[in-house]
This record gives structure tokens, sequence and C-alpha cells, in this order.
């Protein structure tokens, strides 16, 4: 993940800096077994304000399986049709990302697939500072489950169906934002 491991101390100062939140859909659940990135969804947030945002469809390097197209609702022909190479996207995200810390729900695994994909493509890997806002939760809230869903439920944040990177985004910037006002107090 981060070089810097997961950054938490300061968060009352973090509403009003710069972030990036980060979600990734993917073939399969393993990186290191050639799972890809078929989406990717970002949003910079200065203060609590969007100020820019990433959402690209990524072609993988081999069909997508029907188990992983009923998990996000994404298609091959939508990959064919609008997906581009991750040899194009990936570095793309990492200058639209630049320096800025990086907040992600289970953030090891967005963060480790974009990793792995730089790492294919023989780029350095992503060193910024990663609040996980799934350890985040689990720091302040007690729940059965810390799924996105469970902790965005508990904390009252209305959640589209879709289960899509941008959707995912927005839903984890909205826990975060919640979160930071639970530490704050």
């Amino acid at each position: 993940m981060s070089g810097r491991g997961v950054y938490f101390d300061g968060m009352n100062n973090l509403a009003v800096n710069e972030f990036v939140v980060l979600d990734v859909e993917t073939t399969g659940l393993e990186a290191e077994r050639g799972h890809e990135v078929i989406e990717i969804g970002a949003q910079k947030v200065r203060g609590r304000q969007v100020v820019d945002q990433f959402v690209h469809l990524v072609k993988p390097t081999r069909p997508m399986d029907a188990d992983a197209q009923r998990v996000h609702g994404i298609t091959q022909a939508d990959l064919d049709r609008d997906g581009r190479p991750a040899n194009q996207v990936i570095p793309e995200l990492v200058d639209f990302i630049g320096d800025a810390i990086i907040v992600a729900h289970n953030a090891p695994f967005d963060v480790g697939f974009i990793n792995e994909h730089l790492k294919r493509l023989g780029q350095p890997v992503l060193t910024n500072q990663v609040l996980d806002t799934l350890e985040i939760a689990k720091r302040y809230l007690f729940l059965a489950s810390y799924r996105l869903s469970n902790v965005a439920a508990y904390l009252k944040i209305p959640q589209p169906s879709a289960h899509r990177a941008l959707v995912d985004v927005e839903t984890t910037r909205e826990v975060f934002f919640k979160l930071i006002e639970r530490a704050q107090k």
C-alpha cells in the first residue's frame, strides 16, 4: 500500500486539506493472480468540495467472467466499447492523484490493485499517505460488518444500489466526512 503507512493523526486538520478518494472495480479479488482493474473512480476533494474527478473504464487483457459482471454490472461489451488500456489509464490516474493523501474503503485492495498494475507497467508504485475508512470505522464504530454499505447505512448516508467505482467513491467520501466529525468529538 503506502510506504508511509496509514495516516490518521491530524485528522482534525484534514477537512481543509486536499485529498483523493479512490475506488476500483476489478475482474476478481487477487491482483497477484492476474485479476485486473476494469473501472477507476477518483475524486479530488478540497475541504468538503469536490474540485475534480477521474472516472474511466479499463479494458482488461483477457475476457471478464460472468461472476465479475454480476458484482458490478459492467459487461465485456461496455469494456470493449468504452474501455481504454491500463497502460494509458493507470499513469493518468497517478498524475491525477499526484502527492495527495488517498482515501479509500479497504485501501489495501484498491491501492494494491493500482500498484500491481504499476508494477506490470514497470512504473514506481504509489507511496502516498493513505487513509482507510474501513480501519477508521473500526476505531470509532462497533458494527458486525464493516463493509462500505454497512458503515454508510449506520451513518445514515444514502446509497444508490449500483456497485460502481464513482458511486463507491461518493459513498466513501461521505463516510469519511462523518468519521472526521466523530473523530473531532
